[in-house]
């Protein structure tokens, strides 16, 4: 499986996001903006588990906390929260990610991995491989192997 990144840009528009500096967001290294976002509180990103051919498999939604534009430690434990039955419900959660999104969405994200509509017809949750990194506490390219 190939795991490819998309944000919600200052435009509203998807638009394609290299893992490796998708990494640099995750490490602090690299602020929001310079990847394209607008909102420097939050960077909302999908994640898509692609086959061989890019086709997707599985779509993935995030709201991605941040602080001034960079994920620092306590967004990373904001994510974790998430996480935590104890704290947030299926329900709050499902609620919270899935809202805000852009009403082209599934038209928008069927353009920029240039596959026909019908072929995003699979499997949606929430936060995906990001999600479980902050559960797990491993770093992104890791938690894709629970994906497989």
């Amino acid at each position: 499986m190939k795991l490819r990144y998309l944000l919600v840009d200052h435009h509203g528009q998807l638009v394609k996001v290299r893992r490796s500096r998708l990494e640099s967001l995750w490490r602090g290294e690299l602020e929001a903006t310079e990847l394209g976002a607008l909102d420097p509180g939050e960077l909302r990103l999908v994640s898509v588990l692609c086959d061989d051919r890019l086709l997707p498999r599985k779509i993935f939604l995030l709201r991605l906390p941040l602080t001034d534009g960079r994920f620092t430690k306590e967004n990373y434990l904001t994510l974790r929260v998430f996480t935590m039955p104890d704290f947030v419900t299926a329900r709050e959660m499902i609620q919270h990610h899935t809202e805000g999104w852009p009403v082209d969405f599934f038209h928008q994200l069927a353009v920029v991995l240039d596959v026909p509509r019908r072929d995003l017809e699979v499997p949606l949750g929430i936060g995906g491989p990001l999600l479980m990194a902050a559960a797990l506490r491993l770093t992104p390219k890791q938690a894709v192997r629970y994906f497989r």
